[in-house]
């Protein structure tokens, strides 16, 4: 064998060892390049679950506010109901006060001094009856 063949052969074996070197090599690479697509996709699930989870919570939210919006409102309309009846409930304790009131006092009056006169007049009989 002369030099050439053996440089050859040399050159050969080099460029295979070279071969299955890169090919080892590759097959490492690719191997942690699926590692890091696997975990690249937990990723994006984990975030596409949690962006699902703020858009759930966001809509319940928007409907406690809704839910207190329309309760502020409520009270509202009821409070303005209640500051019309009570103008209703002002005007008729004036009339109470005006008309209502002075009438009872009168008709209690009358009453007393009805009272008052037939126990009057019950004892000026019974007196007379005693009397005789």
């Amino acid at each position: 064998m002369d030099a050439q063949t053996i440089i050859f052969i040399a050159l050969a074996v080099a460029a295979v060892a070279l071969v299955v070197v890169q090919t080892v090599m590759l097959m490492s690479l690719r191997r942690n390049m699926d590692r890091i697509t696997q975990r690249l996709d937990e990723s994006l699930r984990q975030f596409e679950m949690t962006a699902e989870d703020l858009r759930k919570t966001n809509a319940a939210i928007r409907e406690i506010l809704s839910d207190v919006d329309r309760g502020v409102s409520n009270v509202k309309h009821f409070t303005e109901g209640v500051r019309a009846l009570r103008g209703s409930v002002d005007v008729v304790t004036k009339v109470f006060d005006h008309a209502v009131s002075p009438a009872l006092v009168s008709v209690a009056s009358v009453l007393v001094g009805l009272k008052a006169a037939t126990s009057h007049i019950l004892d000026r009989f019974v007196r007379k009856e005693e009397r005789k």
